[in-house]
C-alpha cells in the first residue's frame, strides 16, 4: 500500500515532504493513515500541515480560518482537512503543527506576539515553525503535507523545502500526481469544485530518487483519481 511506502521512508529524523493538490479527500486520508502506521513503530512523530497558527490543532475548534468569506474558501479549509486535524488530535504520539502564519481577516484577532509574523515570508514562517517543534523531539520523524509550490526544494527561491534542506540533506520532496479527477479549488472565478489536471500513465504508488530534479521534487506520488471534498463550512 503506499502508506506503508511512505511509512517505511519515515525513520526517526528523517523528514519527508508531500506537495499536494489543496481539496481532495485522498491526500489529507493518505497522511492519516501513514501516521497510524508510523507510530506503530515509534512514539512520536511531528506533522506539519499548511494550516494558520491561529488555529488550535489540539483539541480542533475550527476557528476563523475555518470560517472565512465564501471567495476565501480554498481547499485548506476542506472537510477532509478538518478529518485528518481531528484524527491526528486522537492519535496518541502525533505531534501536529500548524505551519501557517496567523490568519488574517473578520473575526480573527492577532495576538501581539504573531504581529511580527506579517512581515516575514509564509515559507519562513512555516519554516520557523516546524523547526521549532523538531528541536523538542529531534530523533521524531516528520511529514509535511503542504502545497507543491511550498514543498519543492528549492533555495533560490527559499521554499520551505529549499529552508530546510541545508538542516536535513536526507529530506525528500514529492509532488502528488493523478490521472484525474476534482478538487475543490480556488480560482479567479471563485472557489468551486475544478476539474484537476490529469497525469495520464504513472503507475500507482510513490517513485522517488535519492537526487532530486530540476522542478526541487525527488519523485511524484500517485494515489490514484483524486475527488473534491468541500470546505467544512460550505457557503451558503
Amino acid at each position: 500500500m503506499i502508506a506503508d511506502e511512505i511509512a517505511d521512508l519515515l525513520k526517526p529524523g528523517r523528514v519527508v515532504l508531500v506537495g499536494e493538490q489543496h481539496g481532495t479527500n485522498e491526500y489529507p486520508k493518505l497522511i492519516a493513515d501513514v501516521v497510524d502506521r508510523v507510530l506503530t513503530s515509534v512514539d512520536e512523530v511531528i506533522v506539519g500541515l499548511e494550516i494558520p497558527l491561529s488555529e488550535d490543532v489540539s483539541t480542533p475548534s475550527f476557528g476563523a480560518f475555518f470560517d472565512r468569506p465564501p471567495e476565501l474558501l480554498d481547499g485548506r479549509s476542506s472537510t477532509a482537512m478538518a478529518d485528518l486535524i481531528t484524527h491526528l488530535a486522537t492519535a496518541e504520539g502525533a505531534r501536529t503543527v500548524a505551519m501557517d502564519g496567523p490568519w488574517v481577516g473578520p473575526g480573527a484577532p492577532i495576538p501581539l506576539e504573531h504581529i511580527g509574523l506579517l512581515d516575514q515570508p509564509r515559507d519562513a514562517v512555516m519554516a520557523g515553525r516546524l523547526l521549532a517543534e523538531i528541536d523538542l523531539v529531534p530523533k521524531a520523524p516528520v511529514i509535511v503535507l503542504a502545497g507543491g509550490e511550498h514543498t519543492r526544494v528549492d533555495r533560490q527561491q527559499r521554499t520551505l523545502g529549499g529552508l530546510l534542506f541545508p538542516w536535513f540533506p536526507r529530506l525528500v520532496s514529492v509532488k502528488t500526481l493523478a490521472p484525474g479527477g476534482s478538487a475543490w479549488t480556488l480560482t479567479a472565478n471563485g472557489p468551486g469544485i475544478h476539474d484537476v489536471v490529469a497525469s495520464p500513465g504513472l503507475p500507482i504508488g510513490l517513485e522517488w530518487t535519492s537526487e532530486r530534479g530540476a522542478d526541487g521534487f525527488h519523485g511524484y506520488l500517485n494515489v490514484g483519481p483524486v475527488s473534491a471534498s468541500p470546505p467544512l463550512r460550505p457557503p451558503v
